[in-house]
């Protein structure tokens, strides 16, 4: 496990404070030996949907990444993430255009919107704290998602993520989706999650929401659809740190059952 530097307490705590109070409050919080805290949370609307039938729908994703024991706030960054939606969830991305993530490296949100806005399939908001010299520094970026090239035949997501302060920096985080379709849970995202200034830096806040819809063969179609078959959503999400610390963090979302379309 590696060592953690004890200095810049003050600033990291009330850096974490300021963070915390900007993004809304993820799911059930869980402590892994390391310290490190971690919660997720899926919203995903409208909440009122057919029992039986998917039906367009948007997912917001929220996850919050802390620590107990390192007083400067930063905690071991995570590395990769796996996220187990609902079985009452699905994707469609026939007819959506695709971008490949070496088009979105090195690039600010608006060049990577030009190179590939008919990608786009959300936006959102991402926080990390990152040493500098004695100090921590937070820092605050944009989330740009789109539809990636699949990889294996497997469709992907891309979060892009950009900001000026303290430094410009853009990441692309590459998530495979996959159907896991065991234990209640259907589709399966897996996201590397790149380092932070060599691993120094790291994540604390990440925000979602994908809501892109489109009309493919003269029918309107949604990324997200869904169904409320048991009337809730679950999610189980594994992280992997730096450290090499595991945390599974849960969450469920409750839905109501709409009354089945006339066909």
């Amino acid at each position: 496990m590696r060592k953690r530097s004890f200095s810049a307490a003050a600033t990291a705590i009330a850096a974490t404070a300021a963070l915390t109070a900007s993004v809304a409050l993820a799911g059930p919080t869980v402590s892994g030996p390391d310290g490190n805290t971690q919660s997720i949370e899926t919203a995903i609307a409208p909440k009122k949907l057919p029992k039986k039938t998917f039906a367009s729908a948007t997912l917001k994703v929220v996850t919050k990444t802390a620590t107990t024991t390192n007083p400067t706030g930063v905690p071991s960054p995570a590395i990769r993430a796996t996220i187990d939606f609902d079985k009452g969830a699905k994707l469609f991305t026939k007819g959506l255009p695709t971008c490949n993530p070496g088009l979105l490296q090195n690039m600010s949100t608006e060049i990577a919107e030009q190179k590939c806005g008919k990608a786009k399939i959300g936006s959102g908001k991402a926080h990390a704290l990152l040493p500098v010299g004695p100090k921590v520094i937070p820092v605050e970026q944009t989330v740009t998602a789109f539809n990636g090239t699949p990889q294996g035949g497997k469709p992907t997501v891309l979060l892009h993520t950009y900001g000026t302060t303290p430094l410009q920096a853009t990441y692309v985080l590459v998530g495979t989706v996959s159907n896991y379709n065991k234990q209640g849970y259907g589709p399966r995202l897996d996201v590397q999650i790149p380092k932070l200034a060599g691993g120094t830096g790291a994540l604390t806040d990440f925000q979602v929401t994908i809501n892109k819809k489109w009309t493919y063969k003269g029918k309107k179609v949604s990324f997200i659809s869904a169904e409320c078959d048991n009337k809730s959503f679950k999610t189980r999400s594994v992280f992997t740190y730096l450290d090499g610390e595991a945390l599974e963090a849960l969450h469920t979302q409750s839905c109501t059952q709409a009354p089945e379309a006339k066909k």
